[in-house]
């Protein structure tokens, strides 16, 4: 079964979506894992965990299409709760197979990283899962580059200071209001894949912008992963501060049993 992009014109749908895979019986819903890979040392560093739903009209649907919709309702709070349940559960799994991944990337929407003691919540629940504070990074949409700064940083200096990473999805596409990361300095950012087609321009000054980006980036003490890397000759034409990456070099997404 191929992967579906559909487009859900309201939250009625996406709520119609769950419903009905439910009643077919199926799993609806399944975690992969996108390996991060660390150029320099050729092994994987850390993975991103990607939701899918599995619905019997329309194919497999990824979270990136159907998240924008859930998130306007309280179905993205149920899915949330659902992801970290499974997603504590995996990590448990890949510390008993000794899978070396120094933490998994989560989706968190704006809305529940917003709610009162959201950190403190997520804290119990990992402790209580027999797992580290450290294996987790939170994962958020650039969209919160809009949001009001000093309630976003409270919220992820709670989150650092016990243990917990953080980071800005897509940074770097035409939308994204580059600067304001100064305001919210984030662990990482998982850039755009538009700017890897820009460092592997055959025009200078996209080439030279892309490369500013991430010296900008290294400036504030945020590590850059960079995305769609297809082989060792596009890493080769990242800058020597950018080690991490994402893409086919890397490897697919990868099922929990397949993770190492």
């Amino acid at each position: 079964m191929g992967v579906s992009i559909y487009r859900f014109d309201g939250a009625n749908t996406m709520a119609a979506t769950i419903k009905r895979t439910t009643e077919y019986n199926l799993r609806s819903m399944e975690i992969f894992y996108l390996p991060i890979r660390n150029n320099q040392l050729g092994v994987t560093h850390s993975y991103l965990t990607q939701l899918r739903i599995n619905d019997p009209l329309m194919g497999v649907l990824i979270d990136e299409v159907f998240m924008p919709v859930a998130e306007r309702t309280v179905i993205s709070e149920k899915i949330t709760t659902w992801l970290l349940d499974n997603l504590f559960s995996d990590i448990q799994k890949f510390r008993t197979r000794n899978v070396q991944a120094e933490w998994f990337g989560v989706y968190i929407p704006i809305r529940i990283l917003k709610k009162q003691n959201f950190i403190e919540d997520l804290k119990t629940r990992v402790l209580n899962n027999n797992i580290k504070l450290s294996d987790i990074c939170i994962c958020l949409n650039n969209k919160v580059l809009y949001e009001d700064h000093n309630s976003i940083m409270e919220i992820l200096n709670k989150a650092k200071a016990e243990g917990i990473k953080s980071m800005i999805l897509d940074y770097g596409d035409d939308f994204c209001p580059i600067t304001r990361i100064t305001s919210i300095k984030t662990d990482y950012v998982h850039l755009s894949q538009s700017v890897t087609s820009s460092i592997n321009s055959t025009k200078e000054e996209k080439r030279n912008a892309a490369y500013a980006l991430y010296q900008f980036l290294k400036t504030l003490n945020i590590e850059a992963i960079t995305s769609s890397v297809k082989d060792d000759a596009t890493a080769g034409n990242l800058p020597e501060s950018c080690v991490l990456c994402t893409g086919k070099l890397a490897g697919n997404y990868r099922k929990p049993r397949s993770v190492r």
